[in-house]
């Protein structure tokens, strides 16, 4: 079952970006010559929720688009796990363009479609889970409006995961909107409880985490202390912007790929419009980020 209105709206701004990059085409391989030269290639961290074929979502991604958007991206990019991602951000120096794919909530279908396609052209990805969804099989809330029941991941398949040599992270146990959340308890158990319920099923540590949701509203300085007090690498936000060289790289944004291949294109070849982003943020980081080259 495909959504008509969806579809649709998809196709008009696949068309709409396909002409504004390709008229813009002069300016992002200046954009980009200068950055290489520099030594200034910021890094790109894209997360997607659900791959396959079965009713169309604005989290859901074709099977078909999805492998197109592994092919493009393993001939433009150094594909990376998170960890080496974070190092070139903390790095003085990257010259090379560089993506991390990470993943949110944790759909069955993935098992299927996503995995056995990023193992196919031999890349990793970071896999965030909401473990209530997984302990009891339930739908994830965020789906119901489209009268769906979209089965989430087994402990199995998470073990699976592993196995493969993909990285498993924490997105809280109730997919909740942390940003509301004021309790220190409620927010340890929802944050380092999702954490120690994976490394207890899995075996494997976790060391980063993922805001449900993940838009300023969603984020608060609580979340953050106890993300730093808990130990974790790192933690990734939905604020859809590049993370550059020479910062601190505690807070990795992401940009959101699901939409489609000519969206993602327009993203990372380096929209002069989406370069930098001066978005206040709503909490306090470890360090001081410093300003990325002016392009």
């Amino acid at each position: 079952m495909v959504n008509p209105a969806i579809k649709t709206t998809n196709r008009m701004r696949e068309s709409a970006l396909w002409f504004y990059r390709l008229a813009t085409t002069w300016r992002r391989a200046a954009i980009s010559k200068q950055l290489r030269a520099a030594g200034n290639c910021p890094v790109a961290i894209l997360f997607y929720h659900r791959v396959a074929d079965e009713i169309d979502t604005e989290l859901t991604i074709s099977t078909t688009n999805f492998a197109d958007h592994l092919d493009w991206l393993k001939s433009q990019f150094d594909v990376v796990s998170l960890e080496e991602a974070q190092a070139r951000i903390r790095s003085d120096y990257n010259d090379r363009p560089t993506v991390a794919i990470t993943f949110d909530d944790g759909y069955a279908s993935n098992m299927t479609h996503a995995i056995p396609e990023l193992l196919r052209r031999d890349l990793t990805a970071t896999y965030f889970v909401s473990t209530d969804f997984i302990e009891s099989g339930r739908p994830f809330p965020h789906d119901a409006k489209y009268g769906s029941r979209f089965k989430p991941n087994t402990i199995g398949d998470l073990r699976a995961i592993v196995d493969a040599g993909i990285a498993l992270g924490a997105h809280t146990r109730t997919h909740c909107n942390l940003g509301e959340i004021t309790s220190p308890q409620q927010m340890w158990e929802e944050i380092v409880g999702s954490a120690q319920q994976l490394t207890q099923w899995c075996d494997t540590p976790i060391k980063y985490f993922s805001f449900p949701f993940g838009l300023p509203a969603n984020t608060n300085q609580l979340a953050v202390d106890i993300i730093r007090e808990a130990g974790f690498t790192g933690f990734c936000t939905a604020y859809g912007a590049w993370n550059w060289p020479h910062s601190n790289g505690y807070h990795l944004r992401r940009i959101h790929a699901d939409l489609g291949l000519e969206r993602l294109k327009n993203w990372l070849t380096l929209d002069s419009r989406k370069l930098f982003d001066d978005q206040p943020l709503p909490f306090i980081e470890t360090g001081s980020p410093l300003e990325p080259l002016a392009v």
